[in-house]
């Protein structure tokens, strides 16, 4: 869960996580739909799915019990150098090195490292030298030391030099140059997106699709149906081919109930929800697919949503579900 989230968001979410999966058993034998429903908000689906492919892969291989070498963690689904490094060093005692991001600016200021971290280059010599300052005693003990002094004192800006255990042979601190090492690459400015999202009726309820594994984002999550906008393309347009291409039918289109904004990685996407309806006849045959689900919007929240699509489903409840 810390990979690519912060500590305060994933502190909200492990207790209930553990309530729901407090075994390696119970996360295996788990439908992907059920893990899906507990990580939605936290982003990054892939790692959900990891996760769940992981603990099968130890009930496999390892009757359900974690390897306790580096090694072997690295065999696992979804553990890499970093996971692998911070767990055989914290939990098992095993002298290995983990390079997350505190510890880039950590070793970047302190021993002067110019380039970009994220390079072949200096991304080899950052896990090099980690490796080489990692004790034999306590190696757990130290690697959790260099992140910390990455979060709390060596920050991203205004860092607490005067505070740093390292200041006095700190480079960086000594040529002036805190504020611009580490040399990250500057971000690209968020691509903005426009789409619909049709909110197809069938009464009081609205249908959800469940997307496929091979869906480019949120695979294997129920969305309402939706689309990108393409150039020149009205919203109606597009919400007729939303409900086509998930519903293989055609919708009448209504009138605009909601409209969000949200950023995902490196696009910001401005999301329109519109409503639809289907002749009866019509709407009952597209609700035989394994993939369609009906469902009132109090009962939405039952079903892994990605955030943008959670946020329309919680419109719909606030406002009744109506126009």
């Amino acid at each position: 869960m810390l990979q690519q989230t912060q500590v305060a968001t994933v502190l909200r979410y492990f207790p209930n996580w553990m309530r729901r999966f407090p075994s390696v058993r119970a996360l295996a034998d788990a439908p992907e739909a059920d893990v899906l429903h507990a990580w939605q908000g936290l982003g990054y689906y892939s790692r959900a799915r990891r996760l769940h492919a992981g603990a099968r892969f130890l009930l496999e291989r390892h009757a359900g019990e974690l390897p306790r070498t580096h090694a072997a963690l690295l065999e696992l689904p979804g553990i890499g150098a970093y996971s692998a490094g911070a767990i055989a060093s914290i939990a098992f005692g095993e002298k290995k090195p983990l390079v997350d991001g505190n510890v880039v600016r950590v070793l970047a200021r302190h021993f002067g490292l110019r380039g970009d971290p994220g390079k072949g280059p200096l991304r080899r010599a950052l896990w090099q030298l980690a490796g080489e300052l990692v004790p034999e005693d306590r190696p757990g003990d130290f690697n959790q030391a260099l992140m910390e002094l990455g979060a709390t004192v060596c920050t991203p800006r205004a860092a607490a030099c005067g505070a740093c255990p390292l200041r006095a042979t700190c480079v960086a601190r000594r040529d002036g140059l805190v504020e611009k090492l580490p040399e990250l690459p500057a971000r690209p400015k968020p691509t903005r997106v426009r789409a619909v999202a049709v909110a197809v009726r069938d009464g009081k309820r609205v249908v959800l699709v469940r997307l496929p594994a091979s869906a480019p984002r949120w695979a294997g999550l129920w969305t309402f149906p939706h689309v990108e906008l393409e150039p020149n393309e009205t919203r109606a347009a597009a919400a007729e081919r939303a409900v086509h291409g998930a519903l293989g039918v055609k919708a009448h289109i209504g009138v605009e109930l909601a409209r969000i904004e949200h950023t995902i990685t490196r696009f910001r996407i401005a999301l329109e929800l519109v409503e639809a309806t289907l002749p009866g006849n019509v709407l009952r045959g597209a609700l035989r697919a394994e993939h369609v689900v009906r469902a009132l919007p109090s009962e939405l929240s039952r079903h892994a949503m990605p955030a943008p699509h959670r946020k329309l489903a919680v419109w719909l409840l606030a406002n009744g579900g109506a126009s």
